[in-house]
């Protein structure tokens, strides 16, 4: 009986149009969120602020790969990183080193 190996396991299903599902939900929040800010702010210079950052922002989460990982997994390390207690200890080693002549 033969069997058939899954290929290309590593890219992702197209799911809506020629976007995966994590990029649209990326894009779709960082649009909710854009529309919210016009009801609020209206049309005027400080909507346009918000929605360049937000626009980019999101278009960075859903697009940007750095090293083949997701831009959102270098943010969270960086938190991590950052929040995270530092100890750094020296013990000194006694022990010889027998090297071979």
């Amino acid at each position: 009986m033969r069997f058939q190996l899954p290929q290309f396991i590593e890219i992702e299903t197209k799911l809506v149009g020629p976007f995966t599902l994590k990029q649209f939900i990326w894009i779709a929040a960082g649009g909710a969120i854009l529309y919210l800010a016009f009801l609020l702010l209206g049309p005027g210079i400080w909507f346009i602020l918000i929605a360049i950052l937000v626009g980019s922002g999101a278009i960075a989460m859903a697009f940007v790969k750095i090293d083949g990982m997701p831009l959102l997994n270098y943010i969270i390390y960086a938190i991590t990183f950052t929040i995270s207690p530092k100890r750094y200890l020296f013990k000194k080693n006694n022990d010889k080193i027998d090297l071979p002549y």
